[in-house]
């Protein structure tokens, strides 16, 4: 049976229990209502929303369960901010994702974010929805500041609006890093991004664009829009599109000590999984809010498995990271329990943050990793990292 590995840091011994539960929501709208006009919202936060311009009742089935047609006209639904929402303006990571079935169109949205105000003339938006006159198969992905100044204006690679369901799911960590998914692989495209300026959005619609007033309405079908607080795994989208519900159980990137392989890092529902080639090449990326404390990067060769971290003596398992077990060039051969002393990580005139270019092995290896660090400003007296597994094929 896999196992997840357990560590100590420093002198600590504690056991500490994952809380098992729903992960939580921004806002779901699972578009399963059978009649009247409002699009209920499932999470706690109650952001539901209202149909505009339908009439009688329009649902009908969907993806999963019921679904929302949209006639690219006249109809859209203003959602409700109560709380959360809207998700950019909140200016922290956060993952949307729903399944839509829409014929080609030009520059539609089925997801947006707009401000009831003009400011010079622009407005700030954050939309997805369809490409322009030569790309409207693709998805675009919008993001614009209160300046009218374009942060983002990209198409997807993979064709979505082409008259089939897909699942579509965003994910953004609010300082430019950005992945899209479509039908659970990762797009080609990048998507990353560096936004600025200001973004004033008060309004959220499904199937167009709310300024003062609605446009860029879209013609299709719209089911099971969610939006999560946190960056999802591609495991979370997988169980997303698969109309699972995510639970939790997994440590995610604290402040004190944040990890991640070539942008990716795990969430609280799954570990971060990242695939290298043999004798690929990667970037292992460390934070921290304490540098010079004692520190600790522990790695297991198998994937973790979800269940509470275990923080004692008699359950530790350290595995130097060093090129007999990962990385060919063997940066990381530490003593448990010592100050960093990989450059720029030294006890004296130490850096908070680096990023390691690093070559995998020439053989095939899984491998579970994670970073702590001691923390005196932390409850617990220490840091943890999201667990990252790393799979060398």
């Amino acid at each position: 049976m896999n196992r997840t590995f357990f560590y100590v840091v420093g002198a600590l011994t504690l056991v500490a229990s994952a809380a098992h539960g729903q992960a939580p929501l921004v806002a779901r709208w699972t578009m399963d209502q059978t009649q009247g006009l409002v699009a209920s919202d499932s999470s706690l936060n109650a952001n539901h929303g209202s149909l505009m311009n339908f009439s009688g009742n329009p649902w009908v089935p969907g993806r999963y369960g019921n679904a929302l047609p949209f006639n690219g006209a006249a109809n859209y639904v203003m959602c409700a901010t109560n709380s959360g929402l809207p998700i950019y303006a909140q200016g922290a990571p956060f993952s949307l994702g729903f399944w839509i079935k829409a014929p080609a169109q030009v520059d539609r949205v089925a997801y947006g974010e707009g401000n009831s105000q003009q400011y010079n003339g622009l407005n700030a938006r954050f939309t997805l929805g369809s490409g322009l006159a030569n790309t409207s198969s693709r998805l675009r992905v919008t993001v614009r500041n209160n300046g009218g100044g374009d942060q983002l204006a990209r198409e997807s690679t993979t064709p979505v609006f082409d008259d089939t369901w897909h699942h579509v799911l965003w994910v953004d960590d609010a300082a430019g890093g950005a992945r899209l998914y479509v039908d659970g692989v990762q797009d080609a495209t990048d998507f990353t991004y560096s936004p600025t300026g200001i973004f004033s959005l008060d309004r959220v619609g499904l199937g167009g664009l709310i300024l003062n007033w609605p446009c860029c309405r879209m013609a299709g079908t719209l089911d099971d829009v969610r939006i999560y607080p946190f960056i999802l795994t591609a495991t979370d989208v997988a169980t997303v599109m698969a109309n699972g519900t995510l639970g939790t159980g997994f440590q995610p990137n604290q402040p004190g000590a944040a990890m991640d392989v070539d942008g990716f890092s795990g969430s609280i529902s799954s570990a971060g999984t990242v695939v290298i080639p043999l004798n690929g090449a990667y970037s292992l990326n460390l934070t921290t809010s304490q540098g010079g404390f004692p520190w600790e990067l522990a790695t297991n060769p198998s994937p973790a498995i979800q269940s509470g971290l275990v923080l004692d003596p008699a359950n530790t398992i350290n595995v130097p990271v060093n090129a007999a077990t990962v990385f060919a060039n063997g940066f990381f051969t530490t003593t448990w329990g010592t100050p960093l002393t990989i450059p720029p990580f030294t006890p004296m005139g130490y850096a908070n943050s680096t990023s390691l270019s690093l070559t995998a092995p020439a053989t095939a290896l899984d491998l579970t990793l994670q970073f702590a660090m001691v923390n005196p400003t932390a409850v617990s007296g220490f840091s943890l990292s999201s667990v990252i597994e790393m799979s060398v094929q």
